[in-house]
Protein backbone atom coordinates (compact mmCIF):
# COMPACT_ATOMS: atom_id res chain seq x y z
CA UNK A 1 0.00 0.00 0.00
CA UNK A 2 2.91 2.26 0.71
CA UNK A 3 4.06 1.92 -3.28
CA UNK A 4 0.53 2.55 -4.01
CA UNK A 5 -0.09 5.67 -1.76
CA UNK A 6 3.05 7.26 -3.17
CA UNK A 7 1.35 7.27 -6.95
CA UNK A 8 -1.47 9.15 -5.13
CA UNK A 9 -2.74 12.92 -4.59
CA UNK A 10 -4.32 13.60 -1.23
CA UNK A 11 -7.15 16.08 -1.28
CA UNK A 12 -10.09 16.38 1.92
CA UNK A 13 -13.25 16.85 0.40
CA UNK A 14 -15.26 19.10 2.81
CA UNK A 15 -19.19 17.55 3.87
CA UNK A 16 -21.33 17.91 1.30
CA UNK A 17 -18.52 18.52 -1.52
CA UNK A 18 -18.66 16.53 -4.79
CA UNK A 19 -16.17 14.27 -5.83
CA UNK A 20 -18.27 13.25 -9.14
CA UNK A 21 -21.00 14.29 -10.84
CA UNK A 22 -23.77 11.85 -11.50
CA UNK A 23 -23.68 10.74 -15.60
CA UNK A 24 -20.36 12.22 -16.32
CA UNK A 25 -17.56 10.43 -16.82
CA UNK A 26 -14.61 10.42 -13.80
CA UNK A 27 -11.64 10.34 -15.06
CA UNK A 28 -10.41 10.00 -11.29
CA UNK A 29 -10.04 6.99 -8.64
CA UNK A 30 -10.10 7.40 -4.92
CA UNK A 31 -9.07 5.62 -1.88
CA UNK A 32 -10.79 6.64 1.00
CA UNK A 33 -8.65 7.30 4.44
CA UNK A 34 -10.98 8.90 6.42
CA UNK A 35 -14.46 10.54 6.34
CA UNK A 36 -17.52 8.43 4.77
CA UNK A 37 -18.85 9.38 0.84
CA UNK A 38 -22.69 8.68 -0.52
CA UNK A 39 -23.42 7.40 -3.85
CA UNK A 40 -26.55 9.40 -4.78
CA UNK A 41 -28.74 9.24 -7.87
CA UNK A 42 -32.00 11.22 -8.79
CA UNK A 43 -35.09 9.90 -10.42
CA UNK A 44 -36.77 11.38 -13.03
CA UNK A 45 -39.25 12.82 -10.30
CA UNK A 46 -36.14 14.76 -8.51
CA UNK A 47 -36.23 12.63 -5.90
CA UNK A 48 -32.72 11.55 -4.55
CA UNK A 49 -31.65 7.90 -4.10
CA UNK A 50 -28.77 6.90 -1.73
CA UNK A 51 -27.49 3.68 -2.96
CA UNK A 52 -24.40 3.20 -1.08
CA UNK A 53 -21.72 4.09 2.24
CA UNK A 54 -17.91 4.56 1.04
CA UNK A 55 -15.88 4.33 3.73
CA UNK A 56 -12.25 4.45 4.85
CA UNK A 57 -10.36 1.37 2.90
CA UNK A 58 -13.23 1.66 0.01
CA UNK A 59 -11.95 2.71 -3.25
CA UNK A 60 -14.42 4.67 -5.95
CA UNK A 61 -14.40 5.78 -9.38
CA UNK A 62 -14.22 4.31 -12.79
CA UNK A 63 -11.48 2.20 -14.19
CA UNK A 64 -13.67 1.19 -17.37
CA UNK A 65 -13.99 4.00 -19.38
CA UNK A 66 -17.79 5.46 -19.86
CA UNK A 67 -20.10 7.21 -17.92
CA UNK A 68 -21.29 6.34 -14.02
CA UNK A 69 -24.83 7.09 -12.77
CA UNK A 70 -24.21 7.97 -9.50
CA UNK A 71 -22.96 11.05 -8.03
CA UNK A 72 -20.17 11.12 -5.24
CA UNK A 73 -20.35 13.55 -2.03
CA UNK A 74 -18.87 13.57 1.31
CA UNK A 75 -21.13 13.05 3.96
CA UNK A 76 -18.43 14.41 6.37
CA UNK A 77 -14.94 15.76 5.69
CA UNK A 78 -13.30 13.04 4.03
CA UNK A 79 -9.55 12.30 3.08
CA UNK A 80 -8.65 10.41 0.15
CA UNK A 81 -5.90 9.39 -1.82
CA UNK A 82 -6.54 10.49 -5.38
CA UNK A 83 -5.61 8.78 -8.94
CA UNK A 84 -5.73 9.41 -12.33
CA UNK A 85 -7.69 6.47 -13.64
CA UNK A 86 -5.01 5.22 -16.35
CA UNK A 87 -1.94 5.19 -13.81
CA UNK A 88 -4.17 3.32 -11.08
CA UNK A 89 -4.63 0.74 -14.08
CA UNK A 90 -1.31 0.40 -14.32
CA UNK A 91 -0.61 -0.04 -10.32
CA UNK A 92 -3.16 -2.88 -10.91
CA UNK A 93 -0.78 -4.65 -13.41
CA UNK A 94 1.58 -4.18 -10.93
CA UNK A 95 0.58 -4.82 -7.30
CA UNK A 96 -0.73 -7.97 -6.67
CA UNK A 97 -2.39 -7.53 -3.54
CA UNK A 98 -4.29 -4.11 -4.90
CA UNK A 99 -6.07 -6.55 -7.21
CA UNK A 100 -6.82 -8.91 -4.44
CA UNK A 101 -8.18 -6.08 -2.20
CA UNK A 102 -10.36 -4.48 -5.47
CA UNK A 103 -11.82 -7.85 -5.94
CA UNK A 104 -12.85 -8.51 -2.39
CA UNK A 105 -14.27 -5.02 -2.31
CA UNK A 106 -16.46 -5.91 -5.36
CA UNK A 107 -17.56 -8.98 -3.38
CA UNK A 108 -18.42 -6.71 -0.38
CA UNK A 109 -20.45 -3.95 -3.42
CA UNK A 110 -22.45 -7.09 -4.61
CA UNK A 111 -23.55 -8.17 -1.36
CA UNK A 112 -24.09 -4.98 0.12
CA UNK A 113 -26.18 -3.77 -3.01
CA UNK A 114 -28.28 -7.10 -2.74
CA UNK A 115 -28.64 -6.42 0.88
CA UNK A 116 -29.83 -3.20 0.83
CA UNK A 117 -32.49 -4.28 -2.53
CA UNK A 118 -33.31 -7.09 -0.37
CA UNK A 119 -34.16 -5.19 2.60
CA UNK A 120 -36.20 -2.22 0.58
CA UNK A 121 -38.53 -4.82 -1.03
CA UNK A 122 -38.99 -7.01 2.64
CA UNK A 123 -39.08 -4.97 4.81
CA UNK A 124 -41.47 -1.22 5.62
CA UNK A 125 -39.74 2.20 6.83
CA UNK A 126 -39.54 1.02 10.84
CA UNK A 127 -37.64 -2.13 10.19
CA UNK A 128 -35.09 -0.63 7.50
CA UNK A 129 -34.44 1.60 10.41
CA UNK A 130 -33.72 -0.99 13.02
CA UNK A 131 -31.19 -2.22 10.19
CA UNK A 132 -29.81 0.60 9.41
CA UNK A 133 -29.17 1.74 13.62
CA UNK A 134 -27.65 -1.98 13.94
CA UNK A 135 -25.22 -2.42 11.06
CA UNK A 136 -23.93 1.05 11.57
CA UNK A 137 -22.21 -0.30 14.26
CA UNK A 138 -19.52 -1.31 11.91
CA UNK A 139 -18.91 1.72 10.10
CA UNK A 140 -19.44 4.56 12.17
CA UNK A 141 -18.12 5.53 16.18
CA UNK A 142 -19.34 3.13 18.35
CA UNK A 143 -18.95 2.13 21.94
CA UNK A 144 -19.81 -0.98 24.25
CA UNK A 145 -21.05 -0.60 27.24
CA UNK A 146 -20.52 -2.26 29.96
CA UNK A 147 -24.07 -3.48 30.91
CA UNK A 148 -24.97 -4.00 26.85
CA UNK A 149 -25.82 -1.79 24.32
CA UNK A 150 -23.49 1.10 23.53
CA UNK A 151 -23.27 4.58 22.37
CA UNK A 152 -23.60 5.15 18.74
CA UNK A 153 -22.53 8.48 16.77
CA UNK A 154 -24.42 8.71 13.72
CA UNK A 155 -22.73 10.34 10.89
CA UNK A 156 -25.58 10.47 8.87
CA UNK A 157 -28.28 13.89 8.48
CA UNK A 158 -32.24 12.81 8.97
CA UNK A 159 -32.96 13.44 5.11
CA UNK A 160 -29.63 11.12 4.01
CA UNK A 161 -31.10 8.44 6.78
CA UNK A 162 -34.67 8.86 4.67
CA UNK A 163 -32.94 8.37 1.56
CA UNK A 164 -31.03 6.09 2.12
CA UNK A 165 -33.81 3.69 3.34
CA UNK A 166 -36.44 5.00 0.79
CA UNK A 167 -38.81 7.19 3.16
CA UNK A 168 -39.25 10.45 4.54
CA UNK A 169 -37.31 12.42 7.94
CA UNK A 170 -40.86 12.58 9.54
CA UNK A 171 -40.99 8.76 9.27
CA UNK A 172 -37.53 8.40 10.42
CA UNK A 173 -38.17 10.75 13.46
CA UNK A 174 -41.26 9.17 14.08
CA UNK A 175 -39.61 5.58 14.48
CA UNK A 176 -36.99 6.86 16.53
CA UNK A 177 -38.96 8.58 19.12
CA UNK A 178 -41.06 4.93 19.20
CA UNK A 179 -37.92 2.94 19.59
CA UNK A 180 -37.12 5.29 22.73
CA UNK A 181 -40.91 4.98 23.84
CA UNK A 182 -40.42 0.94 23.61
CA UNK A 183 -37.09 1.03 25.31
CA UNK A 184 -34.78 -0.09 22.47
CA UNK A 185 -32.73 3.28 22.37
CA UNK A 186 -32.37 6.69 23.79
CA UNK A 187 -32.23 9.60 22.34
CA UNK A 188 -29.32 11.67 23.43
CA UNK A 189 -29.48 14.44 20.38
CA UNK A 190 -29.60 14.25 16.91
CA UNK A 191 -26.32 12.41 16.29
CA UNK A 192 -25.82 10.29 19.23
CA UNK A 193 -28.15 7.32 20.20
CA UNK A 194 -28.28 4.89 22.98
CA UNK A 195 -29.39 1.22 21.74
CA UNK A 196 -30.16 -0.11 25.04
CA UNK A 197 -31.58 -3.70 23.76
CA UNK A 198 -29.28 -5.16 20.64
CA UNK A 199 -31.76 -7.95 20.56
CA UNK A 200 -35.11 -6.54 20.51
CA UNK A 201 -33.54 -4.18 17.82
CA UNK A 202 -33.13 -7.29 15.87
CA UNK A 203 -35.35 -9.57 15.93
CA UNK A 204 -37.50 -10.95 13.14
CA UNK A 205 -34.12 -8.84 10.95
CA UNK A 206 -31.46 -11.38 11.60
CA UNK A 207 -30.96 -12.58 7.49
CA UNK A 208 -30.46 -9.05 6.94
CA UNK A 209 -27.33 -8.62 9.38
CA UNK A 210 -25.03 -11.01 8.44
CA UNK A 211 -21.48 -10.35 7.21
Amino acid sequence: MARVVEQARTITCAANDRLCEEDVTCNHIALVQRGMLRMQSHSLSGRRKITGLVVPGDSVGQIINGTRDTAIEAVIDTDLCLFESARFTQLIDQEPELRRALCHQAESWIHKARRLSWLLGACGPTDRLRVLLLLSRNIMPWQTLPKGGGMLTMLLPRQDIADLIATTQETVSRSLHQFQKDGLIDILNSRQFRLNDLDALAEGLEEFLES
